[in-house]
């Protein structure tokens, strides 16, 4: 599954699956896990993404999530049928 992280400093957008946490590419600091799905982000048109992103980086660090929390699979899902 993958995942949308946010810079609140320099607004710079990142698509991973696997780390929880992410640093930016560009100036360093921790980017903020994006609450929604990467399948809802696509689907976004160029103006609704750019809201999303001046929400994040005008948001408080309080406020945010710098840490991604692994998903939970059932059984079914690791192919685990004991």
């Amino acid at each position: 599954m993958m995942y949308v992280f946010i810079c609140p400093k320099c607004a710079k957008t990142r698509m991973v699956s696997l780390q929880r946490q992410l640093s930016c590419s560009a100036c360093g600091r921790s980017m903020a896990n994006c609450e929604i799905d990467f399948t809802d982000w696509i689907r976004l048109d160029e103006s609704q993404r750019q809201k999303m992103i001046y929400v994040y980086s005008h948001t408080e660090d309080k406020n945010l999530c710098f840490f991604r929390p692994m998903p939970v699979y059932n059984r079914w899902e690791r192919n685990y049928f004991c």
